[in-house]
């Protein structure tokens, strides 16, 4: 008789961020491959991805407003399940389950997935109020090197780990982040080099200082004049949304940018813009630029310290910008609009991120701890 294979995949919450997709996406592709798969949330606050999540996998609601408060539900459910192998993706939680697993004696291995660059993330806490920045930092910098494993979206951030916690440099890989199933479901059901590019510019991401998109404000205003019908699409939504239109006022094109708020359904977005411009201060594995470039809307990006530069190969799927260089994101724009990338190149350069591809590296790493 075949032993049922089983997992736990552990995040806070399902709202509309890159680590939330992937987890869905991992969580259902084991299913699909006979696994028993638990998805674990903190709450179904702003549960963006619920409608994604497939019916074979099993989602256990803690209701738990914040980590800190999920101690005792996060107990009985280790103890109900008898849980041996675990997928975490959120630092705190994970941090949370070692301590869960050291004060308890239980017998679990917990797999975290590195989703920042730890070093930054770390530092960050520093701005912050008194509990992450005495509290979870310290806990994060005391815990974290005592998993039993960390997958890192990318080398940029394995080597960043590498350097905060050496104690990992065996316990620790890199597997890509995989293009999402509906996303690759919409692509082989159509033919993408039949569709009529538009004339506009795409951002997507959450409106907060992280992902800067003052900077493809100001780039989009240095290359107005040259391309009078090019329009700029922000598409998400965050506590800066008045400053970034603010921002547009300032640059002269308030009437040239169109703020779309946030959209569940974002394949039309990516299908139909010219190019997809990413201008973080830093990424991990952005998901975006993957799904941009999937749907034959090639990218331009800052090189921020992450992993921008192992997704974009220059010319190919798109165009590296020097770091916070205006200037230069300013040429890489007026290039991108003035020379068509080949739809072949720009496949076979995510060739590696179908979602395939990636959960044979999930499937041959979590076996291994089973």
């Amino acid at each position: 008789m075949q032993t049922i294979k089983k997992l736990t995949l552990v995040i806070s919450s399902l709202t509309g961020g890159g680590a939330e997709g992937i987890c869905v996406n991992i969580a259902n592709s084991f299913a699909d491959n006979g696994w028993e798969v638990d998805l674990v949330v903190l709450n179904l606050n702003d549960e963006v991805y619920v409608d994604r999540i497939s019916k074979k996998v099993n989602l256990v609601v803690l209701k738990s407003n914040h980590v800190r408060f999920s101690f005792i539900p996060l107990i009985k459910y280790l103890y109900k399940k008898k849980i041996k192998t675990i997928l975490v993706f959120n630092h705190e939680l994970t941090v949370m389950l070692v301590i869960l697993r050291f004060l308890l004696g239980l017998n679990i291995k917990i797999i975290s997935r590195n989703i920042s660059v730890l070093s930054i993330k770390i530092n960050q806490f520093e701005k912050n109020f008194f509990w992450q920045r005495f509290v979870v930092k310290n806990l994060i910098k005391f815990f974290y090197q005592k998993l039993d494993h960390v997958v890192n979206q990318c080398h940029s951030m394995r080597d960043d780990l590498i350097k905060v916690f050496p104690q990992l440099i065996n316990k620790s890989n890199v597997i890509y982040n995989p293009i999402s199933i509906h996303i690759q479901d919409y692509i082989r059901k159509n033919d993408l080099t039949k569709i009529q590019k538009k004339n506009y510019l795409l951002c997507v991401g959450r409106l907060e200082q992280v992902k800067a998109f003052h900077h493809a404000i100001e780039g989009f205003a240095g290359i107005a004049s040259k391309f009078p019908e090019l329009r700029l699409k922000i598409v998400g939504k965050g506590s800066l949304e008045k400053k970034l239109k603010k921002k547009a006022f300032e640059c002269s094109v308030i009437d040239r940018v169109d703020f779309e708020g946030f959209q569940k359904n974002i394949i039309p977005y990516y299908l139909y813009a010219k190019g997809t411009i990413l201008t973080s201060s830093y990424e991990g594995y952005p998901n975006v630029l993957l799904e941009s470039i999937s749907m034959n809307t090639p990218v331009i990006a800052f090189d921020c310290p992450g992993g921008t530069h192992e997704i974009i190969q220059n010319g190919l799927n798109g165009y590296l910008v020097n770091n916070q260089n205006i200037d230069d994101l300013k040429e890489k724009l007026s290039i991108l609009l003035l020379n068509k990338l080949n739809y072949e190149d720009l496949k076979k350069t995510v060739k590696k991120n179908q979602i395939e591809n990636v959960i044979k590296n999930y499937e041959k790493l979590i076996i291994s701890f089973l």
